[in-house]
């Protein structure tokens, strides 16, 4: 266990590319797309210090759900906001600790496992910040607005962001209270925006993210292979 170490899983999305259903519900290995993480990350936390952001309309079932299958798990649920930066600030507020490494984990990607999260809390603690990433590997193009190449992209120094996303939790709460109203896509970028250093850390071959329901079947056999 890493005493001062929260951990906030978003699960607060709308599924709107996936679908008319919930993609965090959908079956994986016996069990739905949102526990995984939540079960794989649980050991490393102290009780209470992992927080689920979800929408208002869902919290009672994703509650229920957590209690079925991880019964006595302490594992706190708050409800989302508009976006995905009100929703990890909603649960910000509401992790325990005052200082310390906080880490941010997307609920749709549900093979992210204990031994990412501990190499990212590592380089965390000895830069302020570490994102699991992967490189690209297709060649990329520049368009015009009409789709046009104009010119090639180097990939050498160019990265998918996942998560989870690990930061000093003073800084990162410093970084979310100078947002002054804007959304960034994800946590890296507040940090960024705040002036401090993030360093990307490769994930390796399992963090992929559950989008569109081509995806869960990919999943699944990724879940059998791990």
């Amino acid at each position: 266990m890493i005493s001062d170490l929260g951990v906030i899983i978003a699960a607060g999305g709308s599924s709107q590319r996936y679908g008319e259903k919930d993609k965090l519900l959908e079956d994986l290995g016996g069990m739905p797309v949102f526990l995984h993480s939540i079960r794989s990350f649980l050991p490393l936390v102290a009780p209470g210090n992992l927080v689920v952001a979800v929408r208002q309309e869902m919290l009672e079932e994703f509650r229920r759900i957590c209690e079925k299958f991880l019964p006595g798990s302490s594992v706190r649920f708050v409800a989302g906001g508009a976006n995905r930066v009100e929703s990890v600030c909603n649960a910000l507020k509401e992790l325990p600790l005052a200082e310390g490494i906080v880490a941010i984990h997307d609920a749709a990607r549900p093979l992210a496992d204990a031994a990412l999260l501990e190499r990212l809390v590592s380089r965390a603690r000895a830069c302020g910040g570490a994102v699991a990433a992967s490189k690209v590997a297709d060649s990329l193009k520049l368009a015009d607005q009409s789709g046009f190449i104009i010119a090639p992209v180097s990939r050498e120094s160019v990265y998918h962001a996942e998560t989870p996303q690990v930061f000093d939790l003073k800084k990162y709460r410093d970084a979310c209270a100078a947002l002054d109203g804007a959304v960034p896509t994800d946590d890296a970028e507040i940090m960024r925006l705040a002036g401090y250093p993030v360093e990307l850390v490769e994930s390796g071959i399992w963090n992929m993210k559950l989008t569109s329901p081509a995806d869960l079947a990919k999943l699944q056999q990724c879940f059998q292979e791990k």
